[in-house]
């Protein structure tokens, strides 16, 4: 079983927006099939680092639950 970042991290502090950032590109990298990293470098993406702070909160808060 591989260890995430997020995991590897002391779950006693809140991260701040950058490492929620991480935490969210970690997930979906550790997701998506072959078929969608192939879709991606077709098309592309808005970066993480390009949404608003408050929009990576929410999904990282739905993701992860609120400081977990």
């Amino acid at each position: 079983m591989r260890t995430t970042k997020r995991q590897s991290r002391d779950s006693g502090e809140a991260p701040d927006a950058d490492t929620m950032r991480y935490d969210i590109a970690e997930a979906e990298a550790m997701n998506m099939n072959v078929g969608e990293i192939i879709e991606l470098l077709l098309d592309g993406c808005v970066g993480l680092n390009e949404t608003p702070t408050i929009e990576i909160k929410d999904e990282w808060n739905q993701l992860f639950g609120e400081n977990e």
